[in-house]
């Protein structure tokens, strides 16, 4: 046996789950685990045997039954690990399918406890929806921002919030930057007379949106049309840590624009 054989044996039965989970718990006896999980004690029994082939369970007594190994411990343990990032990722799928590399990698654990909004076709506006929720309508103190494409609704929502106090550092790529001077002049305008506004242009094309605002992080995902397709948010430490982390690194390989 390999360990894809393993992983193939554990994932193919609900029930071998459910025994495995059990004897972590306490060492238990077939009838006693037939019980818990809902199963015939020869289901039980099976599932026990297999486990003690492999190392993962040993029997302790006749009274007492089985328990897991360390061996069997660590299976549980890392088999919870697994199933919990599978349901992250299908929870998240269409904005981890379109999130591109600008903002580096982002593991299950930073998403599992963000807002998800996604595009549907009863409500294809509801990332930005949400985008616009998230920005609200007062003032803010600080708003950091990395946008890969022009937007009328980002312009709006953001001049709604930033205020002359407001400290501003927003990334564009130089397609948007030229769009942006093209179709918004004004807006560019009044954003660079603001003490605390800072533009940063990126030298590769930028492929998702990432805002900070007063300590709440927004992550979008756009499809190959520019549209925004899905979004995380959230304020949580850890998501947060990692949006700052991630707005970091793209604004050192920028250029501050003057």
């Amino acid at each position: 046996m390999n360990a894809r054989d393993d992983i193939a044996f554990l994932a193919g039965s609900e029930t071998r789950i459910d025994v495995l989970r059990a004897l972590r718990t306490t060492a238990s006896r077939p009838s006693e685990l037939a019980d818990q999980c809902g199963c015939a004690r020869e289901t039980a029994q099976r599932a026990v045997g297999a486990f003690v082939e492999r190392g993962w369970a040993k029997k302790v007594s006749t009274e007492e039954g089985y328990r897991l190994t360390r061996a069997g411990e660590f299976v549980a343990n890392s088999y919870d690990r697994f199933e919990e990032c599978m349901v992250v990722s299908n929870r998240f799928r269409t904005l981890l399918r379109n999130l591109g590399t600008t903002t580096g990698k982002i593991d299950c654990d930073t998403l599992a406890e963000a807002t998800y909004t996604e595009a549907t076709a009863e409500n294809p506006h509801a990332p930005l929806d949400r985008f616009v929720s998230v920005v609200g309508e007062e003032p803010v103190g600080e708003f950091y921002g990395i946008t890969p494409i022009v937007s009328r609704v980002f312009n709006q929502a953001a001049g709604r919030v930033i205020g002359d106090d407001t400290v501003v550092q927003l990334i564009v790529d130089s397609d948007v930057l030229s769009t942006s001077a093209e179709e918004y002049p004004e807006a560019l305008e009044r954003a660079s007379e603001l003490d605390g506004f800072t533009l940063y242009v990126s030298g590769e094309p930028l492929e998702s949106g990432l805002m900070l605002v007063d300590g709440h992080a927004y992550l979008g995902a756009y499809d190959e049309h520019g549209n925004l397709v899905a979004s995380a948010d959230g304020t949580s430490d850890e998501f947060v840590s990692w949006a700052e982390h991630a707005f970091e690194d793209v604004r050192d390989r920028a250029d501050a624009w003057s």
